[in-house]
């Protein structure tokens, strides 16, 4: 069986040396584990020899790993002699290697040790690190903290469906992955604990207990840990020096780690037995007869008991064995690429897209060269569309962390909340994904806090007992729309003007819509909670959420219905490195205005323009007067035409809030480049970046929100 074993895991990694790079975190973590796993099989055959050599080629992988030799051909050929050694143990034949050619062709590696220059540094606290040790630290925290993100998306899945090994194979493999290389890196604080929680996954894995809320509730605790862990050694690579950790607790929780899954199957069920009760085919009082008998007659299979004592039928048993049966994904190959270099692509690739605009201008009376010209266009805007689809993710990583999030504040305040999803596939640019989190969490925080009734109000409302929250995430119109939804008690319109009146936000005589009234609660500062929590209601959230995502040059609208509950819709351009714009003129200045600020555009006529009070000019939009605002007010860039109505107006909308624009020519509409201004410019109000022009020349983009701010004080 040992003999087996050995095989199989043999086989397994010859197929990772041949497959995994040097510089693969992951997968020379698997390499350590793999030979980890040999020794042990070695040792039960007592195989000495074997065992000698299978350590002599795990020290030479974590030189791999510590980045000392990036030649991974002598772990190719250790496979053959490993493989040579193997059949010699099959066959019943005496094993024999020559040691001094093994450790001639490893270089000189001759210990289970990390390197001497590692294993001499002294403590691992006091240690400094060279460039190299750095650059591999920094690599193991940055892939480590991604698998950690993985695992939380797949501990949410084992909630709904706990007996899935697939969902667990997908949680061990991470934890198994840092085990091995925390280990050669000389993190033992993070080995240990990866360890203990791998162990404990292991035994859920091979059915010896199910996991349940306390085991979900260990396993995040342990990954909270973990992230403290990993931080630490994030701060000591800025430092440069090894990690400082000893103050973290592991003990805690390695300890309930160790503890959980006796307590579990104690009180709770078998592997066959709990699922068939979570199905509701025996009831718990049967499991717990049919576990006293079997306690009496340990050789007989529980599922027989069952069915002996008519609790259910044979297929019902044969149904509960198979939902415990490993499934096996199959994934696409896939390689992994520094999203710096991603930005990079999509830079190169819209520099190509203006030079292609510009040599079309130029060559516009040449045919011939027009019409390759055109042919050059289209693999140019393939490749471009190719380089940013490379920077799409689906927005699923980011409303899966935001199960968590409610599962947690949903204890923590006592509430009954439960977080519905809808269109978690759909793909957005991974740095708007990641600029989406922090406005996410506010909002979703102010959901369960404020917006979600207690149990008793929900049912005296006629309402479920449970609250809500809706999540979706959609195109339209060239932008991604994330609605935030919940059942709520909706807004309290008369508290919040009260509240905005109290505060200066707004005069006790100001009339104001319904719209502009919901949009007082991202005012800085303001709150209508009666009593701080540790969730909320400290007057800071809503205006974070509003200013993130303005920076994202998107924009975010409200919907509250009293006693019905509250949506918030934000709207965002699919990504930050391309704006779809209209390109207008004013003076002799070129300017872009996003199109999801475009209301409309018109002439106006005379009669529809007037001024207040000699001052504040007005234009008469359909059947309402906006403000007229001109770019002098803001570049002292004056217009061609002094008068409205010899002009024309882009109508600009933000908000519900609505101003006309006066520009002298409209030039069309296209996508741009997003070029950064630079750190001295990047702080105007009003401009939010400058894109190249076909003509060579630049254009500012306009930021709308910025322009009416600017108008409004």
């Amino acid at each position: 069986m040992a003999l087996n074993t050995l095989k199989a895991q043999l086989e397994d990694l010859a197929g990772q040396v041949t497959i995994v790079s040097h510089d693969d975190i992951d997968g020379m973590g698997s390499i350590l584990n793999l030979m980890d796993e040999m020794k042990t099989a070695a040792t039960d055959l007592d195989a000495p020899v074997l065992l000698e050599v299978v350590s002599l080629f795990k020290g030479y992988a974590g030189q791999v790993v510590l980045a000392e030799t990036t030649d991974m051909t002598p772990l190719e050929n250790g496979v053959e002699i490993l493989r040579d050694l193997v059949t010699d143990l099959e066959n019943g034949k005496g094993l024999s290697v020559d040691m001094d050619d093994v450790r001639l062709m490893l270089g000189g590696t001759a210990a289970d040790t990390p390197s001497a220059k590692t294993a001499d540094a002294g403590p691992a606290v006091q240690k400094q690190l060279s460039a190299d040790d750095l650059e591999i630290l920094s690599d193991f925290v940055s892939e480590s903290s991604e698998n950690i993100e993985n695992i939380e998306i797949h501990l949410v899945e084992l909630e709904e469906d706990p007996g899935n090994k697939e969902i667990i194979n997908d949680i061990f493999r991470p934890f198994h992955t840092i085990k091995g290389v925390s280990a050669f890196l000389e993190l033992t604080r993070m080995n240990t604990l990866a360890h203990t929680t791998e162990t404990f996954l292991d035994k859920a894995r091979n059915g010896e207990f199910l996991i349940n809320d306390v085991a979900t509730d260990a396993i995040l605790a342990s990954v909270d840990v973990m992230k403290l862990l990993l931080q630490r050694t994030r701060e000591g690579v800025s430092q440069g020096r090894m990690p400082v950790d000893d103050d973290i607790d592991i003990d805690t929780i390695t300890h309930q780690l160790w503890e959980l899954p006796d307590q579990i199957i104690r009180g709770e069920s078998g592997k066959v037995g709990g699922i068939l009760v979570r199905d509701r085919k025996i009831k718990k009082e049967d499991l717990s007869s049919a576990l006293e008998k079997q306690r009496l007659t340990p050789d007989k299979p529980i599922g027989e008991i069952f069915v002996s004592d008519h609790l259910v039928e044979a297929q019902d048993v044969t149904a509960a064995l198979e939902k415990q049966k490993s499934l096996h994904k199959k994934s696409g190959s896939q390689v992994k690429v520094s999203t710096a270099k991603l930005d990079d692509l999509v830079d190169l690739a819209g520099e190509l897209v203006i030079a292609q605009s510009m040599l079309r201008q130029k060559a516009s009376s040449d045919p011939a060269l027009l019409n390759s010209l055109t042919q050059l266009g289209q693999i140019v805007t393939s490749m471009q569309t190719v380089a940013m689809a490379m920077r799409m993710v689906p927005i699923k990583s980011t409303f899966m962390k935001m199960i968590r999030l409610v599962r947690d504040l949903s204890r923590r305040s006592g509430k009954k909340v439960k977080l519905e999803m809808i269109g978690e596939e759909t793909e957005i640019d991974r740095n708007v994904v990641e600029a989406l989190y922090d406005p996410m969490v506010h909002m979703i925080r102010n959901a369960v806090d404020h917006a979600i009734e207690a149990e008793s109000d929900r049912v005296a409302a006629d309402k479920p007992a449970q609250g809500k929250i809706t999540l979706r995430a959609f195109h339209k119109g060239g932008n991604i729309v994330i609605e935030i939804e919940d059942d709520g008690k909706g807004l309290d319109r008369e508290k919040i003007r009260a509240k905005a009146i109290s505060s200066g936000i707004i005069q006790a005589g100001d009339t104001l819509s319904t719209q502009q009234v919901d949009q007082l609660i991202m005012a800085a500062g303001f709150s209508t909670a009666s009593e701080i929590t540790d969730i909320s209601g400290r007057g800071v959230g809503m205006d974070v959420v509003k200013q993130a995502i303005e920076k994202l040059r998107g924009e975010i609208t409200i919907l509250s219905r009293p006693g019905k509950g509250t949506r918030f819709t934000i709207a965002l351009p699919l990504t930050l490195a391309i704006i779809d714009g209209m390109l207008v003129r004013i003076g002799k200045e070129k300017f872009i205005i996003p199109t999801l600020a475009v209301s409309r555009s018109f002439r106006p006529d005379r009669t529809n323009c007037s001024t207040v009070k000699g001052k504040a000019e007005m234009i008469l939009d359909g059947n309402a007067l906006i403000p007229l605002i001109r770019m002098k007010g803001i570049a002292d860039i004056q217009n061609e035409f002094d008068n409205p109505w010899q002009g024309l107006v882009v109508v600009l909308e933000s908000n519900e809030e609505k101003r006309g624009l006066l520009v002298d020519e409209l030039l069309g509409r296209d996508e741009y480049v997003i070029k950064n201004l630079g750190y001295s410019l990047e702080h105007i109000k009003g401009i939010s970046g400058g894109a190249i022009l076909g003509d060579g020349t630049v254009g500012l983009i306009l930021d709308v929100q910025g322009i009416f701010s600017l108008f409004s004080e």
